[in-house]
Order: structure tokens, then sequence, then C-alpha cells
């Protein structure tokens, strides 16, 4: 240090002070029981994320046809949440004694977490528990009937809605479950 005042001191054989230092540098080379407590942590602040739809900067809506769909079905309308199988696929796994994955195995969930295009191919219609499909017209209103249905290949867009991120909140709360550890092995 340049023009500064320096005081430079050395531990040299002292026992206790290296006996700590080894035992903390060796119990935080695992941290696999801070790395337990952040998936925990992030899974409930996922949960967060799904019940308010969007955190901090909530989701784009359903389309109006995903809306009609569901309401058929007697199904609700929260976002990504028909069914919630979802939702209940997000895990949080230690995988080293250095990390902690969150994530799912649902091929599905990532069009949702970045947002993209999803091609539909062409397809048949037919009545499942009818005699025919029915359907009101949207320009006339009038009632439409039939045996089956040609629907033509598409290309169906679908919003970013980040369900895996971290709040700020976030971000420290897990600082502290590491600086707790950290305090405790030091004890």
């Amino acid at each position: 240090m340049a023009n500064g005042t320096l005081i430079n001191f050395q531990v040299m054989n002292d026992e206790k002070v290296v006996a700590l230092l080894k035992r903390t540098r060796e119990k935080a080379k695992d941290l696999r029981i801070p790395l337990k407590q952040s998936g925990i942590l992030m899974l409930s602040s996922i949960d967060k994320n799904f019940r308010a739809e969007g955190r901090p900067k909530k989701w784009a809506p359903l389309s109006p046809m995903t809306i009609a769909m569901r309401r058929k079905k007697g199904r609700g309308a929260k976002i990504l949440q028909d069914t919630g199988r979802g939702k209940s696929s997000i895990v949080y796994k230690v995988v080293s004694n250095q990390k902690v994955q969150i994530g799912t195995n649902l091929d599905y969930m990532r069009i949702h977490q970045e947002g993209g295009s999803i091609k539909m191919p062409a397809r048949d219609i037919y009545p499942v528990k009818a005699r025919a499909l029915h359907w009101v017209d949207p320009n006339t209103r009038e009632d439409v009937f039939a045996m089956h249905v040609h629907q033509k290949a598409r290309t169906v867009k679908i919003p970013q809605r980040k369900f895996l991120l971290y709040q700020e909140e976030d971000k420290k709360n897990i600082v502290k479950i590491f600086t707790e550890y950290l305090e405790e092995i030091v004890r």
C-alpha cells in the first residue's frame, strides 16, 4: 500500500487457529446442507410465482381460444395451471457438494419459460361424446354442426412466462442461508 499504513501479521504454529482453518476449509467444501435449504427456498418462491401468475412482472394473459377451451372442459383460467402437472414437476436436486439444480423434466414447460412458437400439424377433429361437433360461428352467431372438421397446420406463438427465476428477496435469503451455515461451521 503506497503512502499508507500497513500492519502485517502471520499466524505461525498456532495449533488452534491452524486446526480451525483446516476444519472450516474442509466443511466449506461440502455445501450440500445450504444448497438443500436454498432449493427448498426456491421451490417456495416458484410456487409464489404460480400463485401470483408472474412476479415481479405478471405473465401474458391467456388467449381467448385457450380460455374458451378451458371453459368448455370445465377448467379454470389460471395461467400455466390447467392441470397442475407442470407446476408439480418442478423439483430441486443437490447434484454435488457445490451445486443444486432446480427445474422440470417436462419438455413443454421450456416453451412457457422461454416463449416461442410451436407448429401444430394439420388434423381432423371428430366428435367424441356427441354425434356431431357443435360451435357458434363468430361472424353470424349461428349454431354450426359437423360430423368432422379439418384443421389446417398452423404456428402458435406462446408468450414467455418465466416461472424459474430468482426474486431479489430470494438472492438475499440465499446469501443469508450460506452466511449462517459458514458462521455455524466456524463456531
